[in-house]
Formats: C-alpha cells, sequence, structure tokens
C-alpha cells in the first residue's frame, strides 16, 4: 500500500461543516441511473464540492467542457446541506477506474474520507438490469446487515438473494462492511438499452423513504416522462419488426451493475 498515494491523489477544496451525514455514491454504469440520480441531488440540494480524486487508473483522456476547457478525469465528493435530520456526502465521478485494484483503492478512499466527516451508513445506487423493458419498474437492493436489509424491505425495495454487484457500486458496499460502516446498494430496474431516468426516479423515491428525506423530484420526473414516452416510440417499432429485445419483461437479470 505504500505507492497508494502515487496511486489516488485527493485534493482538498475546503473543509464543510456538515450534520449527521450519510454517503451516497453513484457512479456511470448501465442506464446511468446511480450517476442521474446523485447529479440530481447535488443540483436539487445546491451541493457544494470539497474533494477531489485523482487516480491513474481513470480512463487515459481529458474531459472538454462547453468552454473548451479540458480537464482530467476525476472522482468528486460534495457536501449536500439538507435542512433536514441527515445531511448528505454525495460521490460521484466522470468514470469508474478501469482496473480492480484502482476500484478498490478509491472506494476505499472515498469511505475513509466520509468516515473523517463523521459518516457511518453508506449507500449506493446502481442498476438492476433485465434486458427488457418493464411497465413498473422496481427497487432491488443488498446490505451489510440483516437489520438494514429489512429498514429497505419496510420500504418497498425487493431483496437481491443471488448474483453480485459489479465494479464501484458493489465494492463500494463490501468495502463498508470492511471497515465497520452500515452500507446497502439501492438498484432501480433497467433495460440497459438507454440512459434511464425512470430508473433514477424510482431509486431516489426509495431512498427517499428509508432516510425519511424529502426530495425535490420535479426536474427528474420530467425526464423520466420524456424517457418513457421514447420507450413507448421504441417498443411501437419493435412490435412491427419483431424484435423481442422491445418486449416487456419481468424476468430475472442478465447482469447487475
Amino acid at each position: 500500500m505504500e505507492n497508494r498515494q502515487e496511486e489516488i491523489a485527493p485534493r482538498n477544496l475546503f473543509e464543510p461543516k456538515v450534520k449527521s451525514p450519510i454517503l451516497i455514491c453513484g457512479l456511470p454504469g448501465s442506464g446511468y441511473v446511480g450517476k442521474l440520480a446523485v447529479d440530481h441531488l447535488v443540483a436539487s440540494f445546491k451541493g457544494r464540492l470539497f474533494e477531489e480524486f485523482y487516480s491513474g487508473s481513470f480512463p487515459p483522456h481529458a474531459n472538454v467542457d462547453g468552454d473548451g476547457i479540458g480537464r482530467a478525469i476525476r472522482g468528486e465528493l460534495y457536501h449536500c446541506e439538507t435542512g433536514q435530520r441527515n445531511d448528505l456526502l454525495v460521490f460521484t465521478a466522470d468514470a469508474q477506474p478501469t482496473t480492480s485494484i484502482g476500484e478498490h483503492e478509491l472506494s476505499e478512499m472515498v469511505l475513509r474520507a466520509a468516515m473523517k466527516r463523521g459518516a457511518t451508513t453508506v449507500f449506493s445506487l446502481a442498476a438492476y438490469i433485465t434486458g427488457g423493458f418493464t411497465a413498473e419498474q422496481r427497487v432491488f437492493g443488498a446490505a451489510t446487515s440483516q437489520e438494514l436489509l429489512s429498514e429497505l424491505t419496510d420500504n418497498g425495495v425487493k431483496a437481491m438473494k443471488e448474483g453480485g454487484i459489479s465494479g464501484m457500486n458493489g465494492i463500494i458496499i463490501g468495502t463498508a462492511g470492511l471497515l465497520g460502516l452500515d452500507g446497502a446498494c439501492l438498484l432501480g430496474e433497467t433495460s440497459g438499452y438507454l440512459v434511464d431516468p425512470v430508473a433514477s426516479q424510482v431509486v431516489l423515491e426509495a431512498l427517499s423513504r428509508i432516510l425519511k428525506l424529502d426530495i425535490d423530484l420535479t426536474a427528474l420526473k420530467d425526464r423520466a416522462s420524456e424517457a418513457k414516452e421514447l420507450i413507448g416510440q421504441i417498443q411501437g417499432m419493435t412490435d412491427q419488426s419483431g424484435d423481442p429485445r422491445g418486449a416487456v419483461r419481468s424476468g430475472q437479470p442478465g447482469y447487475i451493475g
């Protein structure tokens, strides 16, 4: 572990004053379910970026913004002051690390950064991929303890009974348990074919119930309505072509992440 600082370099911008924080993580992945959800939290609560993470394990390119300015790929940790029982520490990134070592090291560094600010619980938000469109998208979940899993199921989350959660969305929960934190992953049911704000919406609705946290979902609901219209158009075209991928399904997923 001697080379950890060479692998991942944190950059602290300021030190936030937090109230009973809960760590929420969402990374780019299938359907962008977790990424859309945490971006909405940051926008809704006017989150402030207070720590950045740079890693040699991120994809080898720079991001260019609308002003033509290029910057390195990075992870971002925001403080969201909610005015409610718990503040949120929200972690996201431009991309996930491309190596398993990078994923494990970044997960542990983010968790330790949250623990330093008093967090004892972490939720990751991810996709539960079915390979087909579903009429009513559900939320599945896994947790590091039976007590926390019961909180999930009491709030309408269906417990996962098998399978794995890939990438940092899963690693960060497993590592949380090793570090003595309570951890859970909420996975929104999605086809895996399209960016899916509907799945992001149902995940945030479940998170809101579990944490008893009021979240303004207006903007995300508008995007979800547009996505539903697009899915309806796709289903209409695939019904005509006979492509089974357009069918409404409720079976087991082919991939979770």
